[in-house]
């Protein structure tokens, strides 16, 4: 309960971060205007800030996850996507991919408050009101990670970046390597989430599959 109050947190304050700064911002709906005018794009009040957090919360939790957190089944998928994160987020920061970067963190994070809300109502007991939070995460999970990720994002660092620039911008190849090795993550925990969701319907109450029992 500890370890998911504290997780809720730092997304659900990096989320706010995120919203602040992309709210009123007229590319947010237009995934081809994320490279308008790059490298000379104006960094955001707040821009750097959030990277620097983000930063800092991955850079952190590839310590914790071996130290601190309860063990999972997933450990080495999960301390190599926080790796992939990490690099990522360096990357996109010192090439200036600000608009791009800060659209995956708010897309990832999103999930995870609806992840961590859902967790919280379950150890606290409270079963109709965390699987009403389950639904609502397995659907933004769908929505999210399995179709706007790809078809949105990807897509655009594929090839909207190349058609808008007209040339491949530096570290294109590996940043988009990176993005879909994330994105094949995000199929493995779905498989994960179908089974919690399984349990949940069969029992009337899902629990963590990845929880190791002591």
């Amino acid at each position: 309960m500890c370890e998911s109050f504290w997780k809720l947190t730092a997304y659900g304050s990096m989320l706010l971060l995120e919203v602040a700064i992309v709210h009123a911002e007229p590319w947010f709906w237009r995934p081809a205007d994320y490279w308008v005018g790059w490298p000379n794009q104006p960094e955001l009040p707040l821009m750097r800030l959030l990277f620097w957090v983000q930063l800092a919360y991955y850079l952190s939790t590839t310590f914790t996850l071996a130290l601190w957190e309860v063990p999972r089944s997933d450990y080495w998928v999960m301390q190599t996507h926080h790796c992939c994160t990490v690099v990522l987020i360096y990357y996109n920061y010192i090439s200036g991919y600000h608009r791009w970067g800060c659209l995956i963190m708010m897309l990832h994070d999103i999930n995870d408050v609806i992840m961590e809300v859902a967790k919280c109502l379950n150890y606290a007991e409270q079963h109709m009101a965390a699987n009403a939070a389950f639904a609502a995460f397995v659907l933004s999970w769908a929505a999210l990670r399995l179709y706007a990720f790809p078809a949105i994002l990807i897509r655009s660092t594929l090839f909207d970046s190349v058609r808008v620039l007209g040339y491949t911008p530096p570290h294109h190849a590996l940043l988009n390597t990176l993005l879909c090795v994330l994105c094949c993550f995000h199929i493995y925990w779905f498989g994960l989430i179908l089974r919690v969701a399984y349990m949940t319907v069969v029992k009337g109450q899902g629990e963590d599959i990845r929880e190791k029992e002591e």
